[in-house]
Parts: C-alpha cells; structure tokens; sequence
C-alpha cells in the first residue's frame, strides 16, 4: 500500500507545481510592458494598441476607448492567441513626453539599466547559476519519475508512462532556460539590433535591457512608424524584437 500511494503523491505534487508555474509563467521581456499602453506592429502592416495583458499564451489589448461595431455592440478589448502572436513585428511602448512625472521615471529607470547595482548584479548571478543548474534538475526529475514507473506498483496503471512523460516535459519547461553567454556580457550596454524589411537591413540602436528565449527588449531607440496617425507621435520607444525577425548584431562603446 505504501508503494502505492507515495509514488501517488509524489506525482500529484509535480502534477501541481506543473499547473500552477504553468498558469503564471510569462516571457521575461513581454512581462515589462504588462498592464501598460503599447502598440503591435504586425507582420501585415496592421497596427494594434492598447494596454497589454500578457497571459503564458496570450495577449490582450485593453481599449482606451470602447470600439463601437455597431449600436449594439461595443469592444473593449482585442486578444491576441498564440499562433496570432508568430505575426508581432514590433512591440513599442512610447517614452514618456518630457518635463512629466512619468518621464522623470522612465529617466531614472534608464540609469538603473545602464548602471545596474551591486544587488540587481548579484541577483542576475543567482539567476544565470538557476539556469545552469537545468540540466541537473531535468536528469532528476526524469530519473526519479522513471524509477516510479518501474519500481512500483503505480507503473501498471493505464496511461500513467503517458502521463508522467507530459509532467515531467511540462514541468522541466517551466524551468527558464534562455541564457547565452554573449547577450548577457552586452546586458545594459547599447547596441544594434538588425531586422530585415523588405529585402533590406534595418538598424536599431538601444539599450539592452534583457533577453528571452523568444523576444529582446531594447530601451530608449529611434524610430518612427512607417504609419500615419491622427495625432502627434513619439519618435523614441521602448521596444520588443521577436528574435525570429531581430539579432544584435553589434555593441557599442
């Protein structure tokens, strides 16, 4: 009985630990422009804005303003599923107008990135050495749920070789494992990120903020949208770089 339930139990916590980091787990990038105003340029030129809500596999965009479909009907939001995310070119959060409360914040926040302290240093340590230590934690966890399935009654359960397959790739996902050496020397330096539209490179200059295993976020870039708006717009922003359409190519001094 014993050889019964503990094996059980210790699969009902992985399975546990699974549904709850996966339910909270968001890209490290995208999780800086949660719960902000931002605008998607999408690989059609269609443009979207909105304050962002970053889910692990969506995205949605809060209207400032109810768009009205017609009399009956109004939308206050626009989600975005995660194929639909594949097709984000860009995604810019402008920088704040000058002499506002709001830029004064953004100002220190750059000097922050740009001259990181002693504690934001360290704390990136422990962080890479987590990383490191995946591969580790990923033999552990395949050794010990394959012992279960061989070594106890819980194996000759139907489905059960299924199931702690997918909980134990589930689990080992959660584990976040996008470092490189590289972008982590360039962290907080500037440097030039490369896209190509239209047959032709594209160049941006900014600061490197941090990196993903999907995205790079860059601070403080010129850049002006090959679009027209209504009114005023920014010409510096803080942006997000799908790394399947972006690479940093160079750092500066």
């Amino acid at each position: 009985m014993f050889d019964f339930w503990l094996p059980m139990l210790l699969l009902f916590v992985a399975a546990t630990i699974t549904a709850v980091t996966s339910r909270n787990m968001r890209d490290r990038c995208l999780k800086y422009f949660n719960d902000k105003p931002v605008m998607l340029l999408m690989d059609t030129g269609k443009l979207l804005w909105g304050r962002s809500i970053v889910y692990p596999q969506q995205i949605e965009l809060l209207f400032e303003k109810m768009e009205t479909a017609s009399e009956s009907i109004q939308k206050a939001s626009y989600i975005l599923y995660s194929p639909e995310i594949e097709g984000i070119n860009l995604i810019l959060q402008p920088v704040p107008t000058e002499d506002s409360p709001e830029y004064d914040c953004w100002k220190k926040e750059i000097e922050l990135i740009a001259h990181p302290s002693l504690y934001r240093r360290i704390r990136r340590w422990i962080w890479n050495v987590m990383n490191t230590l995946r591969d580790a934690v990923s033999q552990s966890i395949g050794m010990i749920l394959g012992t279960l399935k061989t070594k106890t009654p819980i194996g000759k359960i139907a489905g059960m070789d299924k199931r702690s397959g997918e909980i134990s790739s589930t689990l080992l996902g959660t584990v976040p494992n996008a470092y490189e050496p590289m972008l982590e020397k360039y962290l907080s330096r500037k440097v030039v990120v490369e896209m190509v539209e239209n047959g032709e490179i594209i160049e941006h200059i900014g600061l490197l903020q941090e990196y993903s295993e999907n995205y790079l976020l860059l601070r403080d870039i010129a850049f002006k949208p090959a679009i027209k708006f209504d009114a005023p717009i920014a010409n510096r922003f803080d942006i997000i770089f799908p790394r399947k359409k972006a690479l940093v190519r160079h750092c500066l001094k």
